[in-house]
């Protein structure tokens, strides 16, 4: 089955090079030679790195990259920049955290991502530099969204596991899974849904359960060491979240200050130190009204 160049239309045939966009949108070999899709000037076979960006990306950012006159080279070149000009130290003396700073410091992804990852000391990330990559487009980052902590680990689907990449933020706990060409998925369970966090440990390994509600998330064969930490981050966060949630808004501290502010004017309005009209207009003047 053919399919149509995003660019040029262009029937692009079964064995023909191409890409593909996240809104399913194409684009032939020669537009991948064109805007620097391609291993070389002379190739129009796409590189690695461009696959992945595609499959992250639609044809409206591929038309902000043109109408920008950039090519992908000059946005992999604007990334290897900032990454160079982004390191980020960690305050923790323990080496696997040390190990994992550096890592993290040189992986295409924004710095307020890098900064957050460091700063929770995640070192247990194996296998997941896809997962990691994804974040800037699943996070809330630029929205307040904080990543608290997270490890690596398997998750329980329908009798099957899956790696995924497993975040505590200060909104949720996020699954993530990238497969190892193309797709994957993200399913997260909100922090106020979170009724009990269990662990389980082993000889090298642990494992944690998360329930809410009737639903219980198995996650296997995480490092011992993050298993607790990100165990006790879940519970601590999840907490935290929910008083938030049970803590009276400043509208609802105001509307009872107003409330009470009323009832004082009612009675010098009964016992006719001010005028009903006084009372009614500072009753008004206290709603709002």
């Amino acid at each position: 089955m053919s399919k149509t160049c995003y660019l040029c239309g262009v029937q692009i045939k079964f064995l023909d090079p191409s890409l593909k966009f996240k809104d399913k949108k194409y684009i032939c070999g020669k537009e991948i030679k064109k805007y620097g899709f391609s291993k070389s000037p002379d190739s129009d076979s796409p590189t690695s790195k461009a696959f992945d960006w595609c499959w992250d990306h639609t044809s409206d950012d591929l038309n902000q990259m043109i109408n920008e006159e950039k090519t992908f080279k000059d946005l992999v070149a604007e990334q290897e920049a900032e990454v160079a000009a982004t390191k980020f130290q960690s305050s923790s003396t323990n080496s696997a955290v040390q190990n994992a700073a550096k890592k993290i410091n040189n992986l295409l992804i924004p710095k307020e991502i890098k900064k957050q990852l460091i700063d929770a000391q995640v070192f247990d990330f194996w296998f997941n530099n896809k997962e990691l990559k994804s974040l800037q487009d699943i996070l809330e980052y630029k929205n307040g969204e904080i990543i608290k902590y997270a490890a690596s680990g398997l998750k329980e689907e329908q009798n099957k596991s899956r790696t995924v990449l497993i975040l505590c933020t200060n909104r949720r706990v996020l699954f993530l899974n990238k497969n190892m060409f193309f797709g994957g998925d993200s399913t997260d369970i909100p922090l106020n849904m979170i009724n009990s966090v269990q662990l389980t440990t082993h000889l090298l390994l642990a494992d944690i359960t998360i329930i809410n509600g009737a639903t219980s998330t198995k996650l296997k064969q995480l490092n011992k060491a993050a298993a607790r930490i990100l165990a006790k981050t879940i519970k601590q966060e999840s907490l935290k979240f929910q008083q938030k949630l049970l803590q009276p808004t400043s509208t609802t501290i105001k509307t009872t200050d107003s409330a009470d502010e009323i009832r004082k004017f009612k009675k010098l309005a009964d016992d006719g130190i001010i005028t009903q009209d006084e009372f009614e207009a500072k009753k008004k003047q206290l709603l709002g009204l």
